[in-house]
């Protein structure tokens, strides 16, 4: 299983996100052995390290760690390949310059049959690698340049659309970030138990959301913290990262946030 993280916030934080002891997610405890990507967004552009080798023994990844970068958005993945062999090419979150911003895509679940989609087609000879995650993501960009809109609840509606096609596929949890807006759509996922992996199912993303209130409190979970927030907030993760505060995101949710902010939501 993969397994997606991202932050939407008010200010810059430095999360600290440890890849090494999130390893344990995802290179020990469970099966995630092929590669691990996170991305810190910085105005225009971002901070982005990738690696197709297991975070939970890897130099690079404790770099990470110890290198803190404040950022306003954020988008992690920790990968088990289904589609694709491990490579730096196949490794989230995925990435092109749009419009002179960078943006990000990163995606857990399966899309079989997304190469006879009937629009993928044109856009298999630009995957860098041979994912159908990054086949989706470059089918989205393609959907959002033909809307030709920078409002964020019309991108939200194509980004929702989308979903739903994929959805129809197989799993399709999507994090998307755009250089402004941080996209978000829920869907179903497999989780491990003693007995192996399940069938798909709900949730597929929660969310744990902090507000003015929480201001000066300090986060801290297996994995993952931050040392004080500062103000509005959005924390999105495949599983619970702590005891306390998530919400699961029922299937079809797709939210558009800003800078700890959401600003529209729907259900498809």
């Amino acid at each position: 299983m993969c397994e997606l993280f991202a932050m939407s916030a008010s200010v810059p934080h430095a999360v600290r996100y440890e890849l090494d002891l999130f390893a344990a997610e995802g290179g020990e405890r469970h099966r995630n052995r092929d590669g691990w990507g996170i991305l810190f967004a910085q105005d225009r552009d971002a901070y982005l390290f990738r690696e197709p080798d297991p975070a939970a023994t890897s130099e690079l990844a404790r770099m990470v760690v110890r290198e803190e970068r404040p950022c306003k958005h954020l988008i992690a993945h920790v990968r088990r390949a289904s589609s694709g062999e491990p490579a730096l090419a196949n490794t989230h979150p995925f990435d092109r310059v749009v419009h002179g911003k960078r943006n990000a895509f990163a995606h857990n679940g399966d899309l079989p049959g997304i190469e006879n989609h009937e629009d993928a087609r044109a856009f298999i000879p630009h995957r860098i690698g041979e994912t159908d995650s990054e086949l989706a993501f470059l089918m989205l960009l393609d959907r959002l340049h033909r809307e030709e809109s920078a409002d964020a609840t019309v991108r939200l509606g194509v980004f929702a659309r989308f979903a739903t096609e994929m959805r129809e596929l197989g799993s399709a949890n999507f994090l998307f970030f755009d250089g402004d807006y941080l996209f978000v759509h829920a869907d179903r996922r497999r989780f491990e138990t003693e007995d192996g992996l399940t069938e798909p199912r709900e949730p597929g993303l929660n969310i744990r959301s902090f507000e003015k209130s929480h201001r000066g409190d300090r986060w801290t979970a297996r994995g993952a913290s931050i040392e004080e927030i500062s103000g509005p907030l959005h924390l999105f993760a495949s599983v619970p990262l702590d005891p306390d505060g998530w919400e699961p995101l029922p299937r079809g949710t797709a939210i558009v946030v800003k800078d700890g902010k959401i600003v529209s939501q729907s259900m498809s």
